[in-house]
C-alpha cells in the first residue's frame, strides 16, 4: 500500500476535515460504470498502478463545429462574403470560367460536388437541412468532428482534378468539414458511454443525472488516454447546452489522504482534462502544432473512494468543482463510401507536428 495511506498527520486531518465538508462519496453504478468504456475488458482499477499523467501520441485537431446557424458545410467560410444560406452554387458554365482563387472561396459541400462531377450540387442540397439562421448559436456537429479529430491525422490542403479538368482547391478545413459532415450525418456510429444527460423522462437525482461519476473518471482517463493511448469525447458542459471535445490528456495531483463513506479510504485529487478546442474560424492550413491551434482543459477537484486494496470503486467531486457531463467513444472505424466515397480521395493526412508549446510540455 502507498505511504500516502499509512500516514496520519496533522495535514491528512486537516485535509480530512476539508474533504469531508465538501464532498459526498459515492460509489459508481448504472449509467457511471467505467466498466461501459471498456471494450476489451482489460482496465486497471488499482490506484497505484494507474498513471499520473498522459496524453494521446497524435493530436486531435481543432476545427468549427460548422454551426448550424451559419449553414453547417454550406458556410462559404473562405470567402469575403461569408454566407451559409443567401447563394446559389454556380452552374457548369461558370465553373468552367473560374479562378481557383474563386473556386477557393466556394463552401465544402459545392468544391466536393464539383470534384465529383455533379453539377446539380446533390450533397449541397443535403446539407441545406442542417443549416438554420434561427438554431442555437452551440447547435451543430461537434460530434462529426470529434470523432474524425481523434480517428484521423489532420487534413492537407490539395488540389484535385475533376471529369471535367476542372482543378478544385481544397482548404484544410473543407476536408475536415466533410470528414465531420459524414461522420455526423452518414456515419452508424457504434458508441460506449458513460454518465447520461439529464433530461426528458430521467429523473433528477438519479445515476444518469449525476453527471459521470468522479472515480469512474479518473478510471477512463488514466486507462484510455494513459495506458492505452486512445481518446475519447468528453461532453464538457453539465449543463443543457452539448460541447463535445475531443480528449487528449490529464494530468493528476495527488494532494492527500482523505475520508471516504463508500470505501475503505479516500484520496484527494486535483485533475487537468486537457482537450481539442473549436476554432472560431476555419483555415486553410493545418493548425495543429501552430498557434492557431486550441486547445483547453477542466481543472477538477475531487476524492476517490478506494477499497482495502486500493483499488477505486468511486469518487466525488468537492463542493464548486468543475467537471464534465459524461465521456463518450466511437468503437468502430469511421470510412467514407457511398456519396461520401470522393473523401478517399481528398483526404492527404499532414506531416505529424510537434505537440504545440504549453500544452502539457512537461510530458
Amino acid at each position: 500500500m502507498n505511504a500516502i495511506f499509512k500516514q496520519v498527520s496533522l495535514w491528512s486531518v486537516v485535509m480530512i476535515v476539508l474533504v469531508s465538508s465538501g464532498a459526498k462519496a459515492e460509489r459508481w453504478d448504472g449509467y457511471n460504470d467505467p466498466g461501459m468504456m471498456d471494450v476489451a475488458k482489460d482496465y486497471q482499477y488499482n490506484f497505484n498502478k494507474l498513471p499520473l499523467v498522459g496524453r494521446l501520441d497524435t493530436m486531435p485537431w481543432s476545427e468549427t463545429y460548422w454551426p448550424t446557424i451559419k449553414g453547417s458545410i454550406n458556410y462559404r467560410w473562405n470567402s469575403p462574403v461569408k454566407d451559409g444560406f443567401n447563394y446559389t452554387p454556380p452552374s457548369k458554365a461558370e465553373v468552367m470560367t473560374m479562378s481557383q482563387d474563386q473556386l477557393a472561396q466556394l463552401a465544402p459541400t459545392e468544391k466536393y460536388d464539383i470534384f465529383m462531377g455533379h453539377y446539380d450540387y446533390p450533397l449541397w442540397e443535403e446539407a441545406r437541412s442542417y443549416g438554420n439562421p434561427r438554431a442555437k448559436d452551440w447547435n451543430g456537429m461537434c460530434d462529426g468532428w470529434s470523432i474524425s479529430a481523434l480517428q484521423y491525422a489532420e487534413p492537407s490542403p490539395v488540389v484535385m482534378t475533376n471529369p471535367d479538368g476542372v482543378k478544385v482547391p481544397f482548404g484544410s478545413s473543407d476536408v475536415k468539414g466533410l470528414m465531420t459532415f459524414t461522420a455526423a450525418v452518414h456515419f452508424d456510429a457504434e458508441t460506449k458511454q458513460v454518465g447520461s444527460k439529464c433530461e426528458g423522462g430521467l429523473r433528477r437525482g438519479s445515476a444518469a443525472c449525476a453527471d459521470i461519476n468522479a472515480g469512474a473518471l479518473h478510471v477512463i482517463l488514466a486507462n484510455q488516454i494513459g495506458i492505452k493511448k486512445q481518446g475519447f469525447v468528453t461532453e464538457r458542459d453539465p449543463g443543457k447546452e452539448i460541447w463535445n471535445q475531443p480528449t487528449f490528456g490529464f494530468n493528476f495531483t495527488v494532494l492527500g489522504s482523505a475520508q471516504s463513506n463508500a470505501g475503505d479510504h479516500g484520496v484527494r485529487v486535483h485533475a487537468q482534462l486537457w482537450y481539442t478546442d473549436e476554432l472560431d474560424n476555419s483555415s486553410w492550413s493545418p493548425v495543429v502544432g501552430t498557434p492557431n491551434f486550441k486547445s483547453d482543459k477542466i481543472e477538477m477537484d475531487y476524492v476517490l473512494d478506494l477499497d482495502q486494496n486500493d483499488n477505486i470503486i468511486g469518487g466525488s467531486y468537492l463542493r464548486g468543482s468543475d467537471h464534465p457531463d459524461f465521456v463518450w467513444m466511437a468503437v468502430n472505424k469511421l470510412t467514407f463510401t457511398d456519396t461520401m466515397a470522393g473523401i478517399n480521395l481528398i483526404y492527404k493526412p499532414a506531416k505529424l507536428a510537434p505537440l504545440p508549446h504549453g500544452v502539457l510540455a512537461n510530458y
